[in-house]
């Protein structure tokens, strides 16, 4: 109730703002002028300490005592680059299993626990790993390292949870596979990455999903979630030698496992881009997908790489949703990413528009990163782009949580304090010139992949014409397990 008051008193307040504002400027009143934006203030992470469990878990223990509260999230190698690809989906169905029972709780007793205390409890898998995460006020930290010990130590994976989990996943892998937009981004993936797991769909298969069983579950947590290479991070209102403590009660028994490795991404580079067509004959727009392998997180353009994708494909003011929406109305959307691992990830530029207007669409996508390839970014673009990063930095590191998720990320890859510290100053010393070389040196998509699903009889002609042939799969024969995309016959 008091949240809907203070909604509503808001509201009013900037009614009356705004029309107080109004008012003057139809008096013809001097209209203010807003104060200049004051210069970044310099971050500086709280205490920052470290140490080494016997069993090889790495414990990083980050002072904030601005509030009350606690964040405790542990990092293992247990991401699908582990998972068989028959398998696709373990390591999430893993990850998201760990709360559905242990040996001594159930899963409305692990429910009941966190909720009793007001706190949260969370588990969940990327492409290199996974996480278990619990947020509790700073009185009871015992209680949430025992509940997080408890899911990622000692997890049984009920059959009637497994079960369950394999008929909600099914009904959503089913209305995922009508949708579009997944094809294209599970397609471009499963492509541009061949044969490793990078590219397997995070959730899996229909086929994969029914495969998984109990055994197998048990097989790769036995196998991957175990402390050599893992990074536990307690951020918020603590002691770091309580902390410390603590951390070896409810982690110290923990059996080292199998080390981690990544497999070898094996990549070739084509001599002319690849034109993939799904084709979905009921679609009244098409998905576009273009780009290639990309970079590992610790690459040396790793800053410059930020601050050219922010020029090219974020936000409104980002140069494809300037020609393609704003200024040509080809689409509603339009934006870049840089995927980034352990190994090379991807480079990817999506849009979508009309069936009729696929390959003006694509053109102009095309057109728009070959700008940045042709002439240095204007002085003020420039600032902009990075004055918008610069300052999106401290609001990512304002909660224990985010913290903890800047710092298990630094640390994943072997970064350490002076990487999240120089965050921001390595980001504004980015130049023109950089960037244009970035374009030229890392961005190619005349040898890329270019994934499209739509109707392929409406615009295939056109598209041929723009970019060359194209290989056309009807949507039904997409099997996202074979690096091919289409079904066994």
């Amino acid at each position: 109730m008091r949240t809907t008051r203070t909604a509503v008193a808001l509201a009013l307040a900037l009614g009356l703002v705004a029309s107080v504002a109004t008012a003057q400027t139809q008096s013809g009143a001097p209209r203010q002028t807003p104060p200049p934006p004051q210069p970044a203030k310099d971050i500086r992470f709280p205490a920052f300490e470290q140490k080494t469990l016997g069993n090889g878990l790495r414990v990083v223990v980050v002072e904030q005592h601005e509030t009350p509260a606690v964040s405790v999230q542990l990092l293992v190698h247990a991401g699908k680059a582990y998972g068989p690809p028959a398998k696709a989906g373990i390591a999430a169905t893993t990850a998201a299993l760990l709360r559905e029972g242990t040996q001594t709780r159930s899963s409305q007793q692990i429910a009941e626990a966190i909720d009793s205390v007001g706190g949260f409890l969370s588990s969940g898998a990327t492409a290199d790993t996974a996480t278990a995460m619990v947020s509790v006020t700073s009185d009871q930290i015992d209680l949430g390292l025992e509940l997080l010990a408890d899911v990622a130590l000692r997890p049984t994976f009920p059959a009637e949870e497994i079960e369950r989990w394999r008929r909600q996943t099914l009904s959503g892998l089913q209305v995922q596979q009508e949708s579009a937009p997944y094809l294209a981004n599970a397609a471009f993936e499963r492509v541009v990455f061949g044969d490793h797991p990078y590219g397997l769909p995070e959730t899996g298969t229909p086929e994969s999903v029914q495969g998984i069983t109990r055994d197998d579950l048990i097989a790769f947590h036995r196998e991957r979630w175990v402390p050599n290479g893992a990074i536990l991070a307690v951020v918020g209102d603590v002691q770091p030698a309580d902390a410390f403590s603590k951390v070896e009660r409810a982690f110290g028994s923990w059996a080292k496992g199998k080390e981690p490795g990544v497999p070898k991404l094996r990549t070739v580079t084509p001599e002319k881009p690849r034109v993939i067509v799904i084709d979905k004959p009921d679609a009244v727009q098409t998905e576009i997908r273009a780009g290639h392998v990309g970079m590992v997180y610790t690459d040396p353009d790793f800053f410059t790489s930020q601050i050219y994708n922010s020029i090219l494909g974020v936000g409104g003011s980002a140069r494809l949703f300037q020609e393609i929406r704003r200024k040509r109305g080809l689409s509603y959307g339009a934006s870049s990413t840089f995927f980034r691992a352990y190994e090379p990830g991807f480079f990817r530029a999506s849009t979508f528009t009309k069936t009729e207007t696929t390959a003006d669409a694509l053109g102009v996508l095309l057109d728009v990163v070959r700008g940045l390839e042709e002439a240095p970014v204007p002085t003020d673009e420039l600032e902009s782009r990075k004055t918008f990063l610069t300052g999106a930095f401290p609001f990512e590191i304002e909660t224990p949580q985010g913290i903890a998720g800047k710092v298990l990320e630094a640390m994943k890859y072997g970064l350490g304090r002076e990487y999240l510290e120089s965050y921001r100053d390595r980001l504004a010393a980015v130049t023109a010139p950089q960037i244009q070389d970035f374009a030229k040196r890392r961005v190619r998509l005349h040898q890329g992949l270019i994934v499209l699903v739509g109707n392929a009889s409406a615009f295939r002609e056109a598209l041929e014409k723009k970019v060359g042939p194209v290989e056309v799969i009807p949507y039904k024969e997409v099997d996202l397990l074979r690096t091919d995309l289409r079904k066994a016959k």
